[in-house]
């Protein structure tokens, strides 16, 4: 059952965080340095974490992975909201995870529909959904991620028993649709995020991997009221975003994010390729906590 409030299960800035893999035979995963960047995250107040997304690259992440990530990384956290991405190839893999995330206090899992098959209709979209919620205790978040996967139509997202949606694919009227049915809504891309948060609950940030206090400050500039500060604020991030487009984005993030507080990040895991040894993370750094003044 979902509560009537949308903003009391999940409201703020989360992190698309970055998955540290070490540069080995199987590039397995850093669980400690995984736990520390959260760590550190937190500091900065963010409202929770969004592990195994795009840029967690979960897709890339076995079950097994994600179950001992969790159970290192919940008891750490505190009060930080942890909402898992299941981002599975088909309905069977994915109930498995949902029910490897079962008994973990995560505040809600995020769920992407199978993505190979495209186009497919709504109402396929609808039994899988139908199947996912009967399969879960926890409130779930819709991931509609079309320049990636299959597009969930926002009316179905309204008419069934989830969270809301994750929205990044940034239509018009998308977000406005699901937020007006009384839908949850996080924002998925750092596009307008000034006017983009006004129909939404929060944001799901890449960006917030490096420069978490911009993005949280963002928020609460939009949230005030603040427009002239939120807009001079949004203007530079969108140049901290399109400098970690210069290579793999998260390559780039963990590069940059290792730089800001000193935990290793190690490389990304294939089929994606790693950033140059060329590339100055230590300049990129600076460029990004370097926000205009006036």
């Amino acid at each position: 059952m979902q509560p009537d409030d949308p903003a009391a299960v999940l409201e703020g800035v989360y992190v698309a965080n970055v998955t540290p893999f070490r540069d080995d035979e199987r590039f397995s995963i850093d669980v400690d340095s995984y736990v520390a960047h959260v760590g550190w995250l937190a500091e900065q107040g963010v409202a929770g974490v969004i592990p195994f997304g795009t840029n967690g690259e979960g897709p890339s992440v076995s079950t097994w992975e994600k179950r001992a990530v969790l159970e290192a990384l919940l008891p750490a956290v505190g009060s930080m909201h942890v909402v898992p991405t299941v981002a599975e190839g088909n309905l069977p893999d994915t109930l498995d995870l949902l029910a490897e995330l079962q008994d973990l206090p995560v505040r809600a899992v995020m769920v992407l529909p199978p993505y190979y098959f495209r186009p497919v209709p709504t109402d396929g979209l609808r039994v899988f959904y139908e199947r996912v919620l009967a399969a879960t205790r926890h409130p779930v978040v819709v991931y509609h991620i079309p320049k990636y996967a299959v597009p969930v139509p926002a009316e179905l997202v309204t008419s069934l028993p989830v969270w809301g949606v994750k929205d990044s694919g940034g239509e018009a009227g998308y977000a406005e649709a699901v937020h007006a049915a009384g839908k949850g809504v996080l924002v998925g891309t750092e596009d307008d995020l000034p006017g983009r948060l006004l129909t939404a609950h929060g944001s799901i940030s890449a960006l917030a991997n490096i420069v978490p206090e911009q993005v949280v400050a963002l928020y609460e500039h939009v949230r005030s009221g603040r427009s002239e500060e939120a807009a001079a604020l949004s203007a530079h991030l969108q140049q901290v975003r399109a400098m970690t487009k210069e290579f793999v984005a998260p390559g780039m993030l963990k590069r940059i994010a290792e730089q800001r507080h000193g935990h290793p990040m190690g490389t990304v895991r294939p089929p994606l390729v790693p950033v140059p040894s060329s590339f100055d993370a230590a300049a990129a750094a600076e460029r990004a906590v370097a926000v205009p003044v006036g």
